[in-house]
Parts: C-alpha cells; sequence; structure tokens
C-alpha cells in the first residue's frame, strides 16, 4: 500500500510535499556523470578498440571476451 495520502500529503500549492517526491535521497543514489565516464565508460571502450584492433589484424575472435552492452562495472563513486 502507499503511504501517500492524496489530500493530507499536499502542500499549499496543491503539490506532494517534498518528502514524498524522493528528492532528500537523490544525490547519493547515483554515480556522479564524470565519474562514469572516466572510470566506466572509457576503459570499456579503449578495451573494445583494442580487441577489434586484434580481430581487423587477423587474431582469432572465438577466445576473446567482447563486452555484453551498456553493463556498468560494481565500482562506484560512493
Amino acid at each position: 500500500m502507499s503511504t501517500f495520502n492524496k489530500a493530507k500529503d499536499r502542500d499549499d500549492n496543491g503539490r506532494p510535499i517534498h518528502k514524498y517526491r524522493g528528492k532528500h535521497a537523490a544525490r547519493y543514489d547515483n554515480t556522479p556523470t564524470w565519474h562514469v565516464n572516466l572510470f566506466m565508460n572509457r576503459p570499456r571502450r579503449a578495451k573494445d578498440r583494442h580487441l577489434c584492433r586484434l580481430v581487423r589484424n587477423g587474431r582469432d575472435y572465438s577466445d576473446m571476451h567482447f563486452s555484453l552492452g551498456n553493463h556498468k562495472p560494481h565500482v562506484y563513486y560512493w
């Protein structure tokens, strides 16, 4: 069940009260964008580029491990 009451949990302007919008803890829920770019995306893309160069130069790709998509590693900023 929801803890939000449509009639009682609103401010004077009719908007939901701040504690029900989830803005108070949103800062610590996400990893900063600069950290994602620097430590998650760039190394993965560099590794994929390197593997693609090896395949282009004639190396067998059956024993290589390419990344499977946009799954971030479990190394976070906080």
